[in-house]
């Protein structure tokens, strides 16, 4: 189990490094290479999380280090499914070193124990918890990758204001807001999705919907967040560096509600049913 996430880890590290080539030099065996060490990654992780699920006997989404691994699987999926999409490689060098800096932190910010599998919590045992968590892991993956892509705009706006060509760096600034903006459709309805099955699962577990705990506001403010990135495209039109910007406060949210959440309740003293 330990092997599969190790070479995922250096798979990683690979695709990251060769996307970040294939930006700077624009060699088809550089994006081809990202591209096959970004995949065999994602099989690698694939092979890891099945396996420790299997062997803790529940779905690998129960602890911060499972879902960290959760995380950085939905970064690569998703970005490699938009590239087969937009057939956009340059992303990669934006996006992958996202998944392998989460990688990173699973690795070796969390304690040896920790990364342990671990029974399941009384209050975890539901199916509710492979809907809610799952589609937590696959939005803020999405988001992950619109980061990548709003990082990606404004460095092409930075090269052409510095008088660069298009033929070097990130493709057009209308491609990565294309990138951008596809990103985030893909992960909304995941996040929606995350919060009613929450909803539910609070109901079923506890007797009620909402309970204004900490990660519960902290996961409607993200979801308000890119709810507003959506809204302005379609009704008034925005486009460029505004969006670009608002994507990256998004994936700041996310991050914080994923790790700052716990990290400020156990802080501070705050009740949170979301902190183990």
């Amino acid at each position: 189990m330990a092997r599969f996430f190790t070479i995922a880890y250096f798979c990683l590290l690979t695709a990251g490094v060769a996307y970040i080539a294939h930006l700077l030099w624009k060699r088809r065996i550089t994006g081809y290479g990202g591209t096959v060490a970004g995949a065999l990654g994602l099989a690698t992780l694939s092979a890891g999380l099945i396996s420790r699920g299997l062997r803790s006997g529940h779905w690998p989404l129960t602890s911060t280090y499972e879902f960290s691994l959760a995380f950085v699987w939905s970064i690569v999926l998703v970005y490699l499914l938009l590239e087969r999409v937009m057939g956009v490689r340059e992303g990669g060098a934006f996006a992958l070193p996202i998944a392998f800096l989460l990688h990173t932190y699973a690795r070796f910010a969390i304690s040896d124990s920790a990364q342990a599998p671990q029974p399941l919590l009384p209050a975890l045992r539901s199916s509710w918890l492979q809907l809610h968590a799952g589609t937590a892991a696959i939005a803020y993956g999405a988001f992950a990758v619109a980061c990548g892509g709003g990082l990606m705009y404004l460095a092409r706006e930075f090269i052409n204001r510095r008088g660069g060509s298009e033929g070097i760096g990130p493709p057009s600034l209308q491609i990565s807001d294309r990138f951008t903006y596809w990103a985030v459709a893909f992960g909304y309805p995941f996040m929606s999705l995350a919060i009613i099955t929450g909803a539910i699962w609070a109901q079923v577990a506890w007797g009620r919907y909402w309970g204004w705990d900490i990660k519960e506001t902290w996961a409607l403010i993200t979801w308000l967040i890119y709810t507003l990135f959506l809204h302005l495209r379609a009704v008034k039109g925005w486009r460029g560096r505004p969006v670009a910007v608002l994507v990256i406060v998004g994936f700041a949210a996310v991050l914080f509600t994923f790790l700052g959440v716990g990290w400020l309740a156990r802080r501070v003293g705050l009740e949170s049913l979301h902190v183990y």
